[in-house]
């Protein structure tokens, strides 16, 4: 089988401050990694041979794929410093002996992998690009296809007047090794979509596209990083989450995955509405309400009446008495004292704390390790 290489260097500015402590492939969906999803995609229809292209905290990447696939074909290409898209694969030119697959580490995608090899070699092509439909091409390439799926014209997120296809560019390729003559050798930083598609396209090589109509979700952003947890948790993309599944009764019922050692204060008393996770060594107190597509990561406290719904607690978080958290993030180790409100949309990193009766309003971002004083209210990017 044909290598992939799954490019995992980036630094995820994007998604900010949650790849300020993990690269943006280690982000957690559903309390698995992001990659996790991507490598048993490949693994599933026999895509077993991979190279981890790493530069923004490798470690993190290592360890986990170590840990957990053992039975993989795995090797890293370790950058320096940001080389690009083109650059990064650039790296991996020695071991590279025939046809092979590049993948984004920040793209969850749902289909045959096969089916684009077989598209591949159909066309004969030295370079396939996996297309897919999107209402706003404005963070994409887009492309226009002729008759026979050939690429004839390609740009890199347009400006609105621009636009002139809404067939965006997936982050997924299949090359032949003569790639490697189109990717400079002596420029540092080299870009698929910027530098090297427009030259084949301008050269009339065989750039062809492939169209997908599937489940795509490029991860990149907060409200694409809650749409992967919530499609999981939907079972719209698999794998489902782990965990034992908690029998329905009176206030709990839904689909619930909930991790070892979970603690309900009072069960009588407790709401929790499926579908939701619950990872390992959770407390749940009395009158509280666990709503809808909410995912709770390992170690994490919720006090007495407290009202979430729609939100992502990562690991070792508290979340006191009265609090009020809708479709919202709170990265690991928060603190969020009594009676605090964070509404839809907002991140905030590892390490906060808000005090008593605080306020994050809607869309906002706090940096890690702030600390929110009582009775305050956010309504900008809090940096200080």
């Amino acid at each position: 089988m044909i290598k992939t290489i799954i490019m995992a260097g980036g630094k995820g500015s994007r998604i900010l401050p949650l790849t300020s402590i993990r690269p943006k492939p280690m982000i957690p969906v559903a309390n698995r990694p992001l990659i996790h999803y991507i490598i048993e995609k490949l693994s599933i229809h026999g895509f077993k041979d991979l190279v981890v292209t790493l530069n923004y905290l490798p470690h993190e990447i290592k360890e986990s794929l170590k840990k957990n696939y053992s039975d993989l074909h795995i090797s890293y290409s370790q950058e320096k410093r940001a080389l690009g898209t083109a650059g990064g694969v650039r790296e991996c030119k020695n071991i590279i002996e025939d046809t092979f697959m590049v993948l984004s580490g920040d793209v969850l995608v749902d289909m045959d992998w096969n089916k684009f090899l077989r598209f591949h070699r159909e066309k004969k092509a030295l370079a396939s690009i996996l297309l897919i439909p999107v209402e706003d091409p404005s963070h994409f390439g887009i492309a226009v296809l002729n008759e026979n799926q050939k690429i004839v014209k390609f740009l890199e997120k347009p400006l609105p007047e621009e636009v002139f296809s809404k067939i965006a560019n997936a982050g997924a390729y299949i090359f032949e090794k003569e790639i490697f003559e189109y990717i400079d050798e002596e420029k540092k930083e080299v870009d698929f979509s910027h530098d090297v598609f427009p030259r084949l396209i301008e050269e009339q090589a065989a750039i062809y596209g492939y169209t997908y109509h599937g489940y795509w979700n490029d991860v990149g952003r907060p409200n694409t990083y809650l749409k992967a947890n919530y499609d999981v948790l939907n079972r719209i993309i698999g794998p489902e989450p782990r965990g034992k599944k908690l029998k329905e009764r009176l206030g709990i019922y839904g689909d619930i995955w909930c991790g070892d050692n979970v603690f309900l204060e009072d069960p009588d008393k407790t709401r929790i509405i499926g579908p939701v996770v619950i990872g390992n060594n959770c407390i749940i107190e009395k009158g509280s309400k666990i709503g809808r597509n909410t995912v709770l990561g390992d170690n994490v406290f919720i006090g007495r009446n407290c009202n979430i719904s729609g939100s992502l607690i990562l690991n070792n978080s508290t979340i006191e008495s009265n609090s009020y958290l809708k479709k919202c993030i709170i990265d690991t180790q928060c603190t969020l004292e009594k009676g605090t409100i964070i509404e839809s949309g907002v991140i905030l990193g590892s390490f906060v704390e808000t005090g008593s009766f605080s306020k994050v309003k809607s869309k906002n971002k706090v940096n890690s390790k702030i600390k929110i004083p009582a009775n305050s209210i956010i309504d900008s990017y809090y940096t200080l």
